[in-house]
């Protein structure tokens, strides 16, 4: 039997409540969710490290499995970058991580989402790396002792874009997991021989249609066969979880699809694979 699950974003779900978002993927029949804590949003990362146990008090009735929390230290990607040049900021963000641990040991949220950072500028690209992975090394020692699921997503624009260079960090941090979403290599314009080496380093999965012109796509336009993406998951013997990640965001064009068209089409693919 698959240990393989599914779940979904809270954030495909543009002006929602997390309540209401929940509701949502109950009701088409998704018994997980991602949530995402963005500075000065309804889930606030500072909010969740000032006062653990009263934000997780908040999303404990939601009746739905937390599958997944992604956290952004700062306003955007640079801001509070994870390997910040500054060790000052570094510091900051692994003392809000103990706290934001704390909450997801409460709110029983099974992994932590964090992202590597972005180039430093005026220092070395081998800096910018070494820094992303002195904080992720840190993190995840942490994250261990508190039995929470550290994962790390390279993503375009981060300072782990393009597969080479990923394939290589996760090599060399090989303790730490990472966040497979082939939409993003697609993107750039890499192939699924570049993207297939990841996939042995995988601790959560985000799953949306995207192709060589687009990050994300309808079904029909997507040219990414999730069959051998989740065979792939199930030969590396993958438990975790696989989340619908469909948004409507202008940001990286991402405004063209219908979500809930293509989640429940996502769905559909990828549930007799799991099951």
């Amino acid at each position: 039997m698959s240990r393989i699950k599914l779940a979904g974003a809270a954030w495909s779900w543009v002006g929602t409540t997390l309540a209401e978002a929940a509701g949502i993927y109950r009701a088409i029949g998704v018994e997980a969710m991602d949530l995402i804590a963005i500075p000065e949003t309804h889930l606030d990362p500072d909010k969740i490290a000032a006062d653990p146990k009263g934000q997780a008090d908040l999303v404990k009735d939601l009746d739905i499995t937390l599958s997944n929390l992604l956290i952004l230290f700062g306003k955007d990607f640079d801001d509070r970058a994870l390997n910040s040049a500054d060790p000052a900021v570094r510091q900051n963000n692994l003392e809000t991580f103990k706290n934001i641990l704390e909450y997801c040991k409460r709110a029983n949220v099974y992994s932590v989402l964090v992202l590597p950072g972005v180039e430093q500028a005026d220092h070395s690209r081998e800096d910018s790396i070494k820094w992303a992975s002195e904080e992720l090394n840190r993190m995840n020692a942490l994250a261990k002792e508190a039995g929470v699921l550290l994962v790390y997503e390279p993503h375009t624009a981060s300072v782990l874009e393009n597969p080479p260079d990923i394939i290589a960090f996760a090599k060399q941090n090989s303790d730490v997991k990472l966040v497979l979403d082939h939409s993003h290599y697609l993107w750039r314009g890499f192939t699924f021989s570049d993207i297939d080496p990841i996939v042995p380093y995988a601790g959560h999965v985000h799953l949306r249609q995207g192709n060589d012109k687009a990050i994300q796509a309808r079904w029909e336009d997507g040219s990414i066969d999730y069959a051998t993406v989740i065979s792939q998951l199930k030969d590396n013997n993958y438990e975790g979880y696989v989340a619908l990640e469909y948004e409507h965001e202008k940001f990286w064009d991402m405004d063209h699809c219908d979500v809930m068209t293509e989640s429940i089409k996502m769905r559909d693919a990828v549930l007799p694979l799991i099951s």
